[in-house]
C-alpha cells in the first residue's frame, strides 16, 4: 500500500511541476526578430518583436524601457512636478547632437506627458539610420551631470523599414510634438 502512495505521490509531483513548468514558459517575455516575425506562418505565434517595458528614472522624468527599435515611440512622462517646477529636457543621438527638446512646466499640472519616435530628419543632417542607432542621453539643461541613458538598436519594427532607407523617401507620419529640434 505504501508503494502506491509514494508512486501516486511522485506522479503527482511531476504533473504539477509540468503544469508550472508550461505557465511559465507562456508567460515569460519572449522578444522575436522582425525576421522572424516575416517568416513566422499564422500557425506560428510571435509574442513579441519589442523589448518589455523597464523604466527608466531621472528625478521627475520617466521613460518606459531601456532598449527600443528603430519605429517604436519613446515615451516621456513627468511625475509629481511642483507648481515651480519649470524646465527644458534635450534628448541627444550617440554622436552628440541635440535631437529633440521638450519642456515641462509644473504650473500645468503635476504631470506632463509626451512621446517622439526616433527617425530620420529630412534637412536635419540626420539621414541615416545609423546616426540613430547607440546610446542616447537625457539631460535636463542646467543640471547636465545627471543623465538618464536608454538604446536604440539596430533593429526596424516590422512594416517601418521603408521610413529607414534615407530622406529621400516619404517620411512617418508624426504628431507634432514629435517633431525634432535638431541642434548643437
Amino acid at each position: 500500500m505504501s508503494k502506491i502512495v509514494i508512486i501516486s505521490v511522485i506522479i503527482g509531483i511531476v504533473i504539477i511541476g509540468g503544469i508550472i513548468g508550461y505557465q511559465l514558459d507562456r508567460t515569460t517575455w519572449k522578444k522575436s526578430t522582425t525576421e522572424e516575425y516575416y517568416e513566422a506562418s499564422f500557425k506560428q505565434q510571435i509574442s513579441h518583436v519589442v523589448y518589455p517595458d523597464n523604466p527608466q528614472f531621472l528625478g521627475p522624468l520617466q521613460i518606459n524601457k531601456d532598449k527600443y527599435v528603430l519605429g517604436e515611440n519613446v515615451f516621456v512622462s513627468f511625475k509629481n512636478l511642483m507648481p515651480s517646477d519649470k524646465g527644458e529636457v534635450n534628448f541627444y543621438i550617440p554622436n552628440g547632437k541635440r535631437y529633440l527638446t521638450i519642456n515641462f512646466d509644473g504650473e500645468n499640472g503635476p504631470t506632463h506627458k509626451e512621446y517622439f519616435r526616433p527617425m530620420l530628419v529630412m534637412g536635419k543632417a540626420i539621414c541615416d539610420k545609423e546616426q540613430l542607432i547607440g546610446e542616447w542621453r537625457i539631460v535636463f539643461v542646467g543640471l547636465e551631470e545627471y543623465e538618464l541613458n536608454f538604446e536604440v538598436l539596430n533593429e526596424i519594427l516590422p512594416l517601418n523599414e521603408e521610413y529607414y532607407k534615407g530622406c529621400e523617401v516619404q517620411q512617418m507620419p508624426r504628431h507634432p510634438s514629435m517633431d525634432p529640434t535638431i541642434g548643437p
